[in-house]
């Protein structure tokens, strides 16, 4: 990955919907070497996927939540993971080191609707602990890490 590249995935970051037209204009390249270098990028894993950040509050999911989660054993670990991946409101979990397993940041419609959430995560999926925060204001949020 060259200097070109990374203007390429910064501009992109700032908004995925750029052209190659509009990207070409400004790295002065053609469309073709361009869309050349996109689809390299997207070969070699570097890009992932393309896709829209949403506002959870809009949408009319204005709670948001990080919760930490132990699980009782290591033989709960890929049910629960299957659970996560199946639900939607569910937006990131990583796996983690210290006391807890996990970390998830959770969405919901409402204070009652998440409470609903956590009690099925925590009775149906083999949690044996979990602590839940909640997120009062974003400052900063960037989900594309630049080179």
């Amino acid at each position: 990955m060259d200097k070109t590249d990374a203007k390429i995935i910064e501009m992109l970051s700032k908004g995925s919907d750029i052209t190659a037209t509009e990207l070409s204009r400004e790295l002065c390249y053609s469309i073709p070497a361009i869309n050349k270098r996109i689809r390299t990028l997207k070969k070699d894993g570097i890009i992932k996927h393309f896709t829209i950040i949403t506002d959870n509050k809009k949408i009319g999911k204005p709670i948001l939540s990080f919760v930490l989660i132990t699980l009782k054993s290591i033989e709960h670990t890929e049910p629960f993971f299957s659970y996560v991946e199946g639900d939607c409101d569910i937006l990131e979990c990583y796996a983690i080191t210290g006391e807890y397993d996990c970390l998830l940041k959770i969405c919901a419609a409402s204070m009652e609707e998440l409470d609903k959430k956590l009690a099925i995560l925590k009775m149906r999926n083999g949690v044996a602990k979990s602590y839940t925060m909640l997120s009062l204001t974003t400052h900063k949020y960037a989900p594309t890490i630049l080179p």
